[in-house]
């Protein structure tokens, strides 16, 4: 009797420890990590003034700020979706699957061809494998996967 009670405990025990456990990051921590990483440049075109908005339903961060080109001296504002992905070599959460969303004009003024273009492959390219939070090592080998809550990140290892 007292053996079949003390495997019945141990069952309860390991089934218990074998939940998963999670570890949520807010916005504003997020955010702080966005920021530091902005301006962001690449030959004419600087992006700038990032924030971010979540979406639990669609499982994406939208990322908006502002953008400038040199020549010719334009500006205006972008938003892109992004979807979080885990890099596990440097123990990073990183934006990936960018998908533009909006680029307009400061002015209201159409795009031209080339600013369109060159704002195209700029904001994939620089945007693409952007860290977005550093998992401390001990804890970021075992992560499972990232899920995008209303106000924060969810990382479940």
């Amino acid at each position: 009797m007292i053996k079949k009670f003390i495997i019945v405990l141990f069952i309860a025990l390991f089934s218990s420890l074998a939940v998963a456990i999670s570890l949520s990051i807010p916005k504003t921590v997020i955010d702080i990590f966005v920021v530091k990483k902005f301006p962001k440049e690449k030959l004419t075109i600087l992006l700038d003034k990032p924030t971010t908005k979540y979406s639990k339903e669609r499982q994406k961060i939208e990322l908006c700020g502002v953008w400038m080109s040199k020549l010719p001296t334009r500006q205006g504002d972008f938003c892109v979706d992004t979807q979080p992905v885990w890099n596990k070599e440097k123990g990073d959460i990183e934006i990936s699957k960018i998908n533009i969303l909006k680029l307009n004009t400061a002015d209201g003024k159409e795009l031209s061809g080339a600013i369109l273009n060159s704002l195209n492959s700029t904001l994939l390219t620089l945007l693409d494998g952007t860290s977005v939070y550093h998992v401390p090592e001990m804890i970021g080998k075992r992560l499972e996967s990232i899920e995008i809550q209303d106000s924060s990140v969810k990382l479940i290892f």
